[in-house]
């Protein structure tokens, strides 16, 4: 029995090499489905790709086979692809968000003092960059905010978007999504503040710009 069940389930070469699945629960589900939480992301069980958002493949595959959608870490995807549709899907959100920004009237809010912190590279992960701040700068860079369509400017040019301050941790840090067309550059890097723009904010700080540093 045992043969004949290993033989009408034979392993899908496809999804060799690969790297084994660690699924892991979803930070939350509504009416059932899984919803990511930080550094979370969607897998096929035998997928090549992953998932950063509820694209339609995703959709397709929680409306035909949700068994067979997963949740993971990102550092766990081994040497799966990002998904295009989420690409695309990143891609629309942020310029949806760019334009509501710019077609808001806003006030122009004077720098707040020590208005740059310098920055440096401590790791990297499938197009994210983590940057933490020298130890002065680092209860600031936890009273800091990030508000949308933030960019990443690498020597004057739109390289990535900044995600969030991951403020959880003794050593705050900020995330960067890298353009999928960018190169990474390891260097030292700087985070330009603002006061915030949305009046319902908490912290009395907010991201203008992430960029490379001058003294590169």
């Amino acid at each position: 029995m045992r043969k004949y069940l290993k033989a009408s389930h034979p392993a899908h070469p496809e999804t060799r090499g690969l790297g084994g699945l660690k699924p892991i629960e979803p930070a939350t589900r509504r009416e059932g489905m899984p919803l990511l939480g930080d550094d979370q992301v969607y897998v096929m069980k035998y997928g090549k790709e992953y998932h950063t958002a509820w694209c339609q493949v995703v959709a397709d595959k929680w409306a035909h086979a949700p068994r067979g959608l997963l949740v993971t870490l990102l550092a766990d995807v081994g040497v799966r692809t990002r998904c295009l549709e989420c690409e695309r899907a990143l891609t629309m959100a942020v310029a949806s968000s760019a334009q509501k920004y710019h077609l808001q009237p806003r006030p122009s809010p004077a720098p707040p003092p020590d208005a740059v912190i310098p920055l440096r590279v401590v790791g990297t992960a499938h197009g994210i960059i983590f940057l933490a701040a020298a130890a002065e700068f680092q209860d600031r860079l936890g009273e800091t905010a990030v508000e949308p369509a933030t960019p990443l400017l690498v020597d004057g040019r739109r390289d990535g978007m900044v995600v969030r301050v991951d403020a959880a941790r003794d050593e705050p840090l900020l995330v960067v999504q890298l353009d999928p067309r960018a190169a990474f550059r390891d260097g030292p890097y700087q985070v330009r503040l603002r006061r915030p723009l949305q009046r319902s904010a908490t912290k009395p700080y907010a991201v203008e710009c992430v960029e490379s540093a001058p003294w590169a």
